[in-house]
């Protein structure tokens, strides 16, 4: 039941974030340029970390959170596809903002998808043998300096084809992750099951 919450709430900030990509937004302090959804997508890393904690063993968290990265995936992938759909129906009325607004966000969502699977994959790949073994900090700091790079390249040339907003990107992924994902995960995680005192044996 938990997961599934988690599962709800993780599909929520990833859909959110395609969305919100529509707009180019400057970085407060930094001036650095980055799609609106990027603080979103740090924080979608992070709560891949947390899913870790839903399973007494690493192998059985790990297969919890790919299946919660596998529900984003689809409620992206539906996001997209109905989007399409609305943007190509014929309006009952001139209705232009909502077209110029969200038109494209079936190509970023696409976008985001190829960049989604790889980068959050990897994320959960890296974090599952670190859980239990070293701090949540540094496990997030960790799985977030190798994935958000990797997302950001794929995502950026497939939606916008230009690296310009790269160095933002990865600010503002790791700012998510950091600032605001990070308090997320040493709070779910204490709502999550956790083995008593352990983490469980993994099999021979």
């Amino acid at each position: 039941m938990r997961l599934a919450i988690l599962t709800g709430l993780y599909v929520a900030v990833v859909c959110s974030a395609q969305v919100a990509a529509n707009k180019i937004v400057l970085l407060p302090l930094t001036g650095l340029k980055a799609p609106g959804g990027v603080y979103l997508i740090g924080i979608s890393l992070a709560l891949v970390q947390v899913a870790h904690y839903s399973a007494p063993s690493r192998h059985d968290g790990a297969v919890n959170a790919q299946a919660m990265i596998a529900m984003g995936f689809v409620g992206s992938g539906l996001l997209a596809a109905y989007l399409a759909i609305v943007v190509h129906s014929a309006a009952a009325f001139p209705q232009p903002a909502f077209d110029e607004a969200l038109g494209s966000t079936w190509r970023i969502v696409l976008a985001s998808l190829a960049a989604f699977i790889v980068s959050e994959t990897i994320d959960n790949l890296v974090g599952a043998p670190l859980r239990g073994r070293v701090p949540d900090a540094a496990r997030v700091a960790i799985t977030a300096g190798v994935s958000a790079p990797i997302d950001s390249v794929v995502f950026l040339l497939a939606a916008f084809g230009t690296l310009d907003f790269l160095a933002g990107q990865i600010v503002g992924k790791l700012v998510g992750a950091l600032v605001l994902g990070l308090p997320i995960v040493l709070v779910a995680r204490r709502f999550l099951v956790e083995p008593p005192g352990h983490i469980v044996s993994e099999p021979a």
